[in-house]
């Protein structure tokens, strides 16, 4: 049985105050802020704070992304629930170091997160919203099993322009 929080390439691991000065890179780099609903730019304050307001648990369970090979920290991803009675949870992620883009650390994030979601959290369902440009992530959701459920037209504004989001789900037994 593999472990929850461990995939073939990466773990995930609490946030620690030691996080900071990568959250803080992170937070405020275009290359990776373009891809999420971030606009502003972020003090080290507030990254310290956000990195200090809570460990995972029912309510919120946040991680920091980090290779297993040398355990070096390259971005973070959480589950977010809503209504427990619903067993649902908005997903969110960002890989924060540009030379892990490429090489599948994304996708074995997903994978251990949604089966951290699904196997300990008891969910049923997972989902996310993508800008719909966005065609290396929401390929990397396709791939651990995420369907497409609709797009929601100008629901972004970022950066002069309106952009479209696409929703996607994953619902208990569809993990691949």
């Amino acid at each position: 049985m593999p472990q929850p929080l461990q995939g073939e390439l990466i773990r995930l691991r609490a946030r620690e105050e030691t996080d900071v000065d990568h959250f803080y890179r992170w937070i405020n780099d275009w290359q990776v802020t373009k891809f999420l609903g971030a606009r502003y730019v972020q003090s080290r304050k507030f990254e310290s704070e956000w990195l200090a307001s809570g460990d995972p648990g029912p309510q919120e369970a946040r991680f920091v992304v980090e290779t297993l090979d040398d355990q070096k920290p390259i971005g973070w991803v959480g589950l977010h629930p809503g209504f427990p009675e619903n067993r649902t949870a908005g997903l969110g992620i960002a890989i924060g170091e540009h030379e892990f883009l490429d090489g599948g650390y994304g996708t074995d994030t997903m994978r251990t997160v949604c089966r951290f979601g699904l196997e300990m959290m008891n969910l049923h369902r997972i989902e996310l919203s993508v800008f719909d440009w966005n065609t290396r992530a929401i390929r990397v959701y396709e791939k651990v099993g995420f369907k497409h459920e609709g797009v929601a037209r100008d629901a972004m504004w970022k950066a002069n322009r309106w952009h479209q989001l696409a929703h996607m789900g994953l619902l208990r037994g569809e993990l691949r």
